[in-house]
This record gives structure tokens, sequence and C-alpha cells, in this order.
């Protein structure tokens, strides 16, 4: 699975921890349901390089946050992400988490998959259900 480019409706859960960012990147789109970072102080794309780097997960957007300008753009209202959550995610193809990992870590890869594996600087999460070969239920730090 890649990175996802469009939105995803994310099953929403009482309980959940809301992040607010305002600074958003240049020439971006934020989907709603997939995964973002602060980067330096700027709401990016969730990337493994990204917080290899650095980077702070932020959780994920439940509406869409686009800035099409060539800069960075402070926005007047923040963008609201949830993390402490459960969340759904794509399983990393040739390397998809089974029942076996069920309560222990899984690896984030990108905005929209998880695989079973760290490549040795992936963010964990704990894997909650094996939804199907392809979806998984994770539970966001």
């Amino acid at each position: 699975m890649t990175a996802l480019a469009q939105n995803y409706n994310q099953p929403l859960y009482e309980r959940a921890h809301q992040v607010k960012h305002n600074v958003i990147a240049a020439s971006v789109t934020l989907y709603a349901g997939t995964l973002c970072m602060n980067d330096a102080g700027v709401a990016k794309v969730y990337t493994a390089a990204g917080i290899a780097g650095g980077a702070k997960l932020l959780g994920f957007p439940t509406s869409t946050h686009t800035n099409s300008t060539a800069s960075n753009v402070t926005l007047s209202q923040p963008m609201m992400f949830r993390r402490g959550c459960p969340m759904e995610i794509s399983a990393k193809s040739g390397d998809e988490p089974t029942i076996a990992n069920v309560g222990g870590n899984v690896y984030l890869k990108d905005n929209f998959t998880v695989g079973a594996t760290d490549a040795g600087t992936d963010l964990a999460v704990v894997l909650l259900e094996v939804l199907s070969a392809s979806k998984m239920l994770i539970a966001l730090p």
C-alpha cells in the first residue's frame, strides 16, 4: 500500500485527545482520516522519514485541509487532529501484520500504512484488531 491521497472516514471513538495546530505546509493537502506530522512547527503529511528526522505525530484530522500556495500558511483557526484513539489503517503489502501481532507493536510506514516489521526508525503503535488481510485497527499513542 502507498500513502493515501484521498479522504478516509475514520470511525470516531469517544475517547481521544485533540491536538491543535495552525501552520500548514506549502502546496499540501492533509486528508481527513490520514496521518499527519508536525515537522519543525509545520503540519505535513506523515512520513516515516519525517518522524525519523525528528517530526512529531499529530494524529489524523477529521476534515481535509489544503494549502495551494507555495509557502507555509498560518491559519486563523487551528486544524484539529485526533490522537489517543483507535484508527483504521491499511497493511503494507508483503509486511502485513497478522493475528499473532494483536496486542503488540506494529509500525507506521506512511500516512495510511502499517507494517509488521520495524525498519529501525519507524514509529510503533499497538495492533488492536486485524479487520481483514489488508485493513488493521491500531491504537494511536
